[in-house]
C-alpha cells in the first residue's frame, strides 16, 4: 500500500466532449506555491499531454478555456513537465485504481483539483468521494455551468465576467492588470504578494461558494498572451 505515488481516480468519457480521459491523484508535491497538497491531473487517455496540445485533443480536459496551449493561450502549466511525467507513469501502470482503502489514506490531506485540466471534465461524484475526508481543497473551473460550485471557484478573465459569475452564486478567482483596483468583497491572492505563504497555509480559496473572491495580478512569462486574449474577449 505504501509503494505507489499516486492513484487513478477516474477513467472514462470526458464530461466536456465524451473523449477518453483519466484523472490521477499524486500523493505529494514539492510545488513552491501550493505546498505539499495532493495534486490531481486530468489527462487525455489516448494522447500524451504534448500530443494532445498539438492535435487539439486537449479540449477534452480543458473545454473552451481561452488559455489552452493549443490555441496559443497563456496557460502557465507546461505540458511536457508535470503532466507528461504523470502520464508516462500511468501508462507504465504506476498508479493503482482508487479503492476505499486508497482514499482513506488521504484523509486529513489538502487536495488541489485540476493541477492540470479543468475539474469539470471529470464526473462530480469522483471529486465528492476524493474530498470527503480532505482537510480542505482548492479548485478553479472555466466551465461555470458545471455542478462544481461547492468545490471550485470560477476562473474570471475580466471584471465583467467576475461580476456575472458572482451574480449567479459563484465565488471567483480573477486575473487582473497590476494597476487595476480590487472590487468590493475581493482580496489579492496572499501567496502572490508573499512568497513565504503557500496554499496549504492560506486556505482562502478552499471550497467553492463561501468566502471572499480572490484576484491575482498578471505575472509570469506568458502574461503577454493573457493580455491579448483578455483584450479580445
Amino acid at each position: 500500500m505504501n509503494s505507489y505515488t499516486g492513484i487513478e481516480l477516474y477513467r472514462g468519457p470526458s464530461m466536456l466532449n465524451g473523449a477518453p480521459i483519466v484523472a490521477i491523484a499524486t500523493l505529494h508535491s514539492q510545488n513552491a506555491k501550493t505546498g505539499d497538497m495532493v495534486q490531481t491531473w486530468i489527462l487525455h487517455a489516448e494522447e500524451s499531454p504534448t500530443d494532445a496540445v498539438k492535435s487539439g485533443a486537449d479540449v477534452a480536459i480543458c473545454g473552451q478555456c481561452p488559455h489552452r496551449h493549443h490555441t496559443g493561450g497563456a496557460c502557465y502549466v507546461i505540458p511536457f513537465h508535470g503532466p507528461s511525467n504523470v502520464y508516462r507513469a500511468w501508462k507504465r501502470g504506476g498508479y493503482p485504481k482508487a479503492t476505499r482503502r486508497h482514499l482513506k489514506r488521504l484523509t486529513g490531506r489538502p487536495v488541489r483539483l485540476g493541477s492540470y485540466g479543468d475539474p469539470a471534465a471529470v464526473p462530480t461524484e469522483v471529486w465528492d468521494r476524493l474530498l470527503k475526508g480532505a482537510s480542505f481543497s482548492t479548485g478553479y473551473t472555466h466551465q461555470p455551468n458545471a455542478d462544481l460550485n461547492h468545490h471550485c471557484m470560477a476562473s474570471a478573465d475580466t471584471l465583467e465576467q467576475a461580476e456575472a459569475l458572482q451574480s449567479v452564486g459563484w465565488r471567483t478567482f480573477r486575473v487582473k492588470r497590476p494597476g487595476d483596483p480590487l472590487t468590493a468583497g475581493e482580496i489579492l491572492c496572499p501567496a502572490s504578494t508573499n512568497s513565504a505563504i503557500q496554499c496549504v497555509d492560506c486556505q482562502v480559496c478552499s471550497g467553492g461558494n463561501e468566502g471572499v473572491n480572490v484576484a491575482i495580478n498578471l505575472h509570469g512569462s506568458r502574461a503577454g498572451r493573457y493580455k491579448l486574449i483578455a483584450t479580445a474577449a
